[in-house]
């Protein structure tokens, strides 16, 4: 028959992972960065590290008053409007500035598993300082700088033509089309493009029995319920279960390029 001794050091692993896990406050606070717009879960303010409720690609950084979100890892979104009972938000590209001809700095596509754009969201595909072009097509006036010529198009609508040769940059952004693409892409720029968002893979389960998702630095996943306690879903609170989530980039992939224009005035 085994010892108490043989078990101990599980016990006291098992005691330390409760402690410097505990769960955040119940249940998931709202909040707001100060220029109105509020947000839910599964959203969480990045502050509220190390434990969190809401989905881990979801987090927002306040910025001077301004709510941000990491779409890609890698560039930060500015969160211009939240509907949570349609499930969708609204960003932009965050380093825009007052510029009337703006610049896309990187592509951005949309590699998320529970993130999908919205129907009236177009992909639209810019060619910058191109020193060779096709007769006939009309360029971004804006951004003309000398000889070179800077152009977009619809994704879809690009003439034949060997632009990767003849231009600097490629980049693809997706964007609410209201109007002309060519006149009025930096209105649509600023406009952003809106993002719908269903249930996380990991976190359906706890869901559907009415619970919250947390997650932990160590991207430790578990079932909040209100009641206490890390479980796998509200359905199976008589054991405590503690699971690792294999991390995983969830979100906005971009893409690599080469030289940019400096944007017009």
């Amino acid at each position: 028959m085994a010892s108490l001794h043989q078990f101990l050091p599980s016990i006291f692993l098992f005691i330390f992972i409760i402690k410097g896990n505990s769960l955040p406050k119940y249940p998931p606070p709202s909040f707001s960065c100060g220029d109105g717009v509020d947000f839910a879960y599964p959203f969480w303010q990045r502050s509220q590290k190390p434990n969190h409720f809401g989905y881990t690609s979801l987090g927002v950084t306040c910025i001077n008053k301004t709510p941000t979100i990491e779409l890609d890892n890698n560039h930060l979104y500015r969160v211009k409007s939240v509907n949570n009972s349609e499930n969708s938000f609204v960003v932009s590209f965050y380093e825009l500035g007052d510029t009337t001809c703006p610049v896309a700095l990187h592509d951005v596509i949309n590699n998320s598993s529970f993130l999908t754009y919205s129907n009236n969201v177009k992909l639209v595909n810019f060619f910058y300082n191109c020193t060779v072009y096709p007769s006939g097509v009309e360029p971004i006036k804006c951004l003309q700088v000398g000889a070179r010529h800077s152009y977009v198009f619809l994704n879809g609508s690009v003439p034949k033509f060997d632009w990767k040769t003849n231009c600097d940059s490629l980049v693809t952004i997706p964007m609410s089309i209201e109007s002309s693409i060519t006149t009025d892409f930096g209105k649509g720029m600023k406009q952003g493009f809106e993002l719908k968002w269903s249930t996380s893979v990991e976190c359906a389960s706890c869901e559907a029995s009415s619970g919250f998702c947390v997650y932990d630095n160590e991207q430790m996943f578990s079932c909040s319920c209100g009641k206490g306690g890390r479980y796998e879903n509200c359905h199976e609170r008589g054991v405590t279960i503690l699971y690792i989530v294999k991390k995983r980039k969830d979100g906005i992939y971009k893409r690599g390029f080469n030289r940019l224009p400096t944007g017009g005035k």
